[in-house]
């Protein structure tokens, strides 16, 4: 099972009530706050997988601008982390050990989600 925690940033804040709505539809979430243009629910999924997938379609709400994943509870990280290394689907920065922080290069931006 995991768990997990996502803030979702609204469009228009005239918009909650209709996303929140939308949300109470998908049985593997809880929406715990709303405030302003953003709405927090935990997710419950099965697996990595779901997780993504649930994750996906919240962000393909039609009023949701974006979804951030603030907190992640796996019980099998270990399994997880071995069938998406096996995929090509994990980045090298996550999987090998020899590489330093001081070498790692983040390149894009959170301009837009200060506020």
């Amino acid at each position: 099972m995991n768990i997990s925690s996502l803030v979702i940033y609204l469009k228009d804040t005239a918009k909650s009530g209709i996303v929140q709505q939308e949300l109470v539809n998908f049985k593997e979430c809880e929406v715990i706050a709303a405030q302003y243009d953003r709405i927090v629910v935990v997710v419950s999924a099965k697996d990595i997988d779901d997780e993504i997938k649930i994750f996906k379609k919240i962000e393909a709400i039609e009023d949701v601008a974006s979804a951030a994943m603030v907190y992640s509870y796996q019980e099998d990280a270990y399994k997880n982390k071995e069938k998406l290394e096996s995929q090509g689907r994990l980045s090298e920065i996550l999987s090998n050990d020899n590489v330093k922080a001081e070498d790692i290069c983040y390149g894009g931006s959170v301009n837009h989600k200060v506020k």
